[in-house]
């Protein structure tokens, strides 16, 4: 046997430096108009929504009779009755979601409780 000392461990590298600037920032369009595919698609979703709105409530802006604040007013109208109605009748919709969401989520808490910490 020899006696050579254990080889040493190589000493750790320093962390890379880090940033003390700011990013630099982005273009005013990409700024703008800069969102993700799943933002477009929650856009492509909104203006679709409204879409069937516009065209069941047959609105025509080139129309002699085109009424725009009288479209508005009528708009709020409404959305205030639905309101109204979905204030008195929630409990129907609610109970009759709670007949099948709660038995499923007591079950399944249930299921799960194993897991849980």
């Amino acid at each position: 046997m020899t006696d050579t000392p254990p080889p040493s461990d190589p000493a750790p590298t320093p962390p890379p430096p880090e940033k003390t600037g700011k990013p630099p920032k982005r273009p005013l369009l990409l700024r703008l108009f800069g969102i993700s595919l799943w933002g477009g698609v929650k856009l492509t979703g909104l203006c679709i929504l409204v879409g069937f709105f516009v065209l069941a409530a047959n609105f025509n802006p080139a129309a002699q009779d085109a009424n725009i604040p009288g479209a508005l007013a009528a708009i709020a109208k409404q959305t205030l009755a639905a309101a109204g109605w979905a204030i008195r009748n929630f409990w129907k919709p609610a109970l009759a979601g709670a007949t099948i969401v709660l038995p499923l989520w007591v079950l399944w808490r249930l299921i799960s409780l194993p897991f849980r910490k």
